[in-house]
């Protein structure tokens, strides 16, 4: 079937896709990205603590997976300023920072309902879109929306158009995203459904950036990942020619064959990179806990640890608040940890305060 770019693609077909999910080069790809996921998630189960206490301790390392899945929508800002921004006042932010920290705050929701329902819905999807662009929400009611070129104006695709249309597109996603699936289709489903969703189409705005979220999330609702933690936005952003070209292919030429590879290799290569993030981290903990016992056993306690590790930047009240100890107490701690060179204070530009920071944590997730 011929397809007119200019033209709503309201035939989209529905899935299942008509591909074979044995192909044999789809399947060795699927082995290396099943071993890779699941060395991921084992580093993701901490032993000592529990699934709520990691989470609040990884909750840093979904900064850098917002700021590139931003990036490929041409939304700039850094690892660095979004952490700033995290406890910075709502005025204060740049319109970058807002919505970096909305995609923060989306994935955060769309874990909490996979935890307390084990699915997601239409309604959620349309949830985790609210969340990332409040201002620009809800299904696409009215037509016009094409994608295009931004420097010559070419249309490259036309999505489907009618509320009834896109509804039944979306439900049928939903079913396919929530169904039994054989283990070794994992993969080749998440591929699938990313693509289907930025076909569909079915917002105004932040179509790739909900669609991006929803990968990780399929693998946590399918038991791969404990959490959604998998930096693949940045293998992304930085192959986004090929990206955007190989979802041309499924709709043009019907390469879901290329499509499905070019996602389960970027799953791999993602799952190894994030654990070598993981196991720095890991190992700088581990220095500081013997440090701190070592040098300053007065104030060593694994909460001390933990909060250091669970926050790029803080502040005096932040630890006071989180430790539950007094304002002098937190003083002769700040004052302790600065002199052993642990943490340094920098004044906040723009701020009348002063920011901490733990230099060798920030490092690692500056290169996340």
């Amino acid at each position: 079937m011929t397809i007119d770019s200019s033209k709503p693609y309201n035939k989209l077909p529905l899935l299942p896709a008509t591909i074979d999910l044995k192909d044999q080069e789809i399947l060795l790809a699927t082995i290396e990205a099943n071993d890779g996921i699941a060395r991921l998630n084992t580093m993701l189960k901490m032993s000592d603590h529990t699934v709520a206490n990691t989470l609040d301790l990884l909750s840093p390392l979904f900064v850098p997976e917002a700021v590139s899945s931003s990036g490929v929508e041409n939304i700039v800002t850094t690892n660095n300023q979004v952490y700033i921004a995290k406890i910075s006042e709502v005025r204060e932010l740049k319109p970058a920072e807002k919505e970096v920290l909305n995609y923060t705050d989306a994935l955060m929701v769309g874990i909490s309902k996979i935890v307390k329902k084990g699915f997601l819905n239409s309604n959620d999807f349309i949830e985790l879109q609210k969340i990332i662009e409040p201002k620009n929400s809800g299904l696409r009611k009215l037509p016009g929306t094409q994608l295009k070129n931004p420097t010559t104006g070419k249309v490259y695709y036309t999505p489907p158009e009618g509320d009834p249309r896109i509804r039944d597109l979306l439900k049928n996603f939903e079913i396919y995203f929530n169904s039994e699936v054989p283990s070794f289709e994992v993969f080749s489903r998440m591929a699938i459904l990313h693509y289907q969703f930025e076909a569909i189409h079915p917002f105004y705005d932040a179509n790739g950036r909900t669609g991006r979220i929803i990968m990780p999330l399929y693998l946590m609702k399918h038991g791969r990942l404990s959490l959604p933690l998998l930096f693949i936005s940045s293998y992304i952003l930085d192959h986004r020619d090929e990206y955007y070209k190989k979802i041309r292919g499924v709709t043009y030429d019907k390469k879901w064959k290329d499509w499905i590879i070019y996602i389960i290799n970027a799953t791999t290569k993602q799952a190894y990179y994030t654990c070598e993030i993981l196991e720095k981290i890991h190992k700088t903990m581990d220095a500081l806990r013997v440090k701190l016992k070592n040098e300053l056993p007065g104030i060593y306690s694994a909460e001390l640890v933990d909060f250091l590790f669970s926050n790029a930047y803080f502040t005096r009240k932040m630890l006071e608040e989180h430790l539950r100890i007094s304002y002098v107490t937190t003083r002769k701690y700040l004052e302790e940890l600065e002199r052993k060179e642990i943490i340094v204070k920098r004044k906040q530009t723009g701020a009348n305060r002063y920011l901490y920071v733990t230099p060798e944590y920030l490092n690692i997730l500056q290169k996340a």
